[in-house]
């Protein structure tokens, strides 16, 4: 199964303060959570909600690792991207 990713239009603007590098990483993490949004995340202990969150290796030239925080939709087949978090 294929998830679809959804990424909000209030991360455009965190897009695009990453470096290239730094853009790459998030996309490879989205291909991986397209193929299974279970693995190598972590789950966050929040009621009611399936929130995961995953880090990025660090990224050529800065070294920056960037972290996503989503919620998984089961029921949809969806991944949805809260959040995410660039820095050393």
């Amino acid at each position: 199964m294929t998830w679809t990713i959804d990424i909000p239009e209030r991360l455009g603007e965190e897009f695009a303060h990453l470096t290239p590098a730094g853009r790459r990483a998030v996309y490879d993490a989205c291909r991986q959570l397209a193929q299974d949004p279970t693995i190598n995340a972590t789950s966050e202990p929040v009621r009611g909600a399936d929130l995961r969150r995953v880090t990025t290796d660090p990224t050529t030239g800065t070294g920056d690792r960037i972290t996503l925080l989503y919620r998984i939709h089961h029921d949809e087949g969806r991944v949805e991207l809260i959040f995410l978090i660039a820095g050393p």
